[in-house]
């Protein structure tokens, strides 16, 4: 196995470890769920906490949602692939929040008085940006059965699947059934009277 497919293999087993066990999760167990010797470990990373460093990288890295949404079927219904954004999007930010909750400590341990502004408010941009620019293309299609610009629309579909998210609202708003449900019914312009999803 080359150096690069090792690395990534080990990031994706913790990072489902990360998510059933928290961060107590052992090099052992990391190693065992790669199928590698422990030692193996460390020769693609310095230590436990490197590798929960890149666990951390890869959960918020949007690569994995932006294939998700390349994969889309074209010419499917626009309340279809307003319900598959929604869950595209909520998965993932479902993993993310998942992912940092459980390793709320060992982020704090990191960065005691937060992350390098600078660096992280960058990062946070472009992948927004990355973000934003796959939805959109998706919407674009659709643009005379949207009532807004497909870039308001994905930006509108992100930033609310986003704020259902948030722990303080209520587990109703969370149903993404009921989220794509008003989604569609603000968007287009003339929505189906019943949607099923």
């Amino acid at each position: 196995m080359a150096p690069d497919e090792r690395r990534r293999a080990i990031i994706e087993a913790t990072t489902q470890l990360v998510l059933d066990i928290g961060p107590e999760v052992t090099t052992r167990q990391i190693a065992d769920a790669c199928g590698l010797a422990e030692g193996t470990l460390f020769r693609a990373f310095e230590s436990k906490r490197d590798i929960l460093k890149a666990v951390v990288e890869h959960i918020i890295d949007p690569a994995g949602i932006l294939d998700r949404i390349a994969l889309l079927p074209e010419d499917q219904p626009l309340p279809d692939v307003i319900a598959a954004l929604v869950d595209s999007v909520g998965s993932a930010m479902k993993r993310v929040r998942s992912v940092m909750a459980a390793l709320h400590s060992q982020l704090r341990e990191d960065h005691p008085h937060g992350p390098p502004h600078d660096q992280d408010k960058s990062k946070f941009f472009e992948r927004h940006a990355q973000l934003m620019g796959a939805m959109t293309q998706v919407l674009h299609p659709y643009a005379n059965e949207l009532r807004v610009e497909p870039d308001v629309a994905a930006a509108f579909i992100q930033t609310t699947v986003f704020a259902s998210a948030l722990p303080m609202v209520g587990a109703k708003i969370d149903d993404r059934t009921v989220l794509t449900d008003l989604l569609i019914h603000a968007l287009v312009k003339e929505p189906p009277c019943s949607t099923t999803h």
